[in-house]
């Protein structure tokens, strides 16, 4: 089975931007959030244009799912966590409703994989395929950024109902050669 790693698409650049977070969300807590981190429903501030490309989905300081995202996943992913997020514009007087979704973090990573010199980012990905355990939706363990991995099933169903945002990169699969 094929895995792809989640990222932003760059191309989009008239999209609404955060005003800084640490306010409602402690900078420290921001590489490992968890569901319980989060008061209900939670706001935050954006700056938009009338212009400006909602995404389904958003890579700032933590990952933001449209509405119809988030159901998408809800369907791959039954058990995931999700928590309501409110970006608000204050001039514009618009309020949209987004999702910080919350995947299972799993230790997926074969040996291949590289590291930063501090071992907190990975340069070079590698999934184990003993470890996947037929995943849908996943972060990678370890990784202070929020590494989002999604099966070929997934990433498909986004592609066909035109997902906006999304950029697929397709990781290598590895066997581990380790014997217990």
């Amino acid at each position: 089975m094929d895995y792809f790693l989640l990222k932003q698409d760059m191309r989009y650049t008239d999209i609404p931007r955060l005003e800084p977070i640490t306010q409602q969300i402690p900078v420290w807590k921001l590489p490992q959030l968890q569901p319980d981190d989060i008061a209900q429903p939670l706001a935050l501030y954006i700056r938009s244009e009338e212009e400006s490309e909602f995404l389904d989905y958003m890579e700032e300081a933590v990952p933001l799912l449209s509405e119809r995202m988030m159901k998408l996943w809800a369907m791959y992913e039954p058990a995931m966590v999700f928590r309501i997020v409110v970006l608000m514009d204050r001039e514009r007087r618009l309020q949209v409703p987004y999702y910080i979704p919350f995947p299972v973090t799993a230790d997926v990573l074969h040996p291949d994989s590289q590291w930063n010199q501090d071992r907190r980012l990975l340069k070079h990905i590698v999934l184990d395929a003993a470890k996947l355990q037929q995943r849908k939706i996943f972060r990678i363990a370890g990784s202070t950024r929020p590494e989002i991995v999604v099966r070929l099933d997934a990433a498909e169903s986004m592609l066909r109902r035109d997902m906006t945002g999304i950029r697929l990169e397709r990781l290598p699969v590895g066997i581990s050669t380790m014997t217990n």
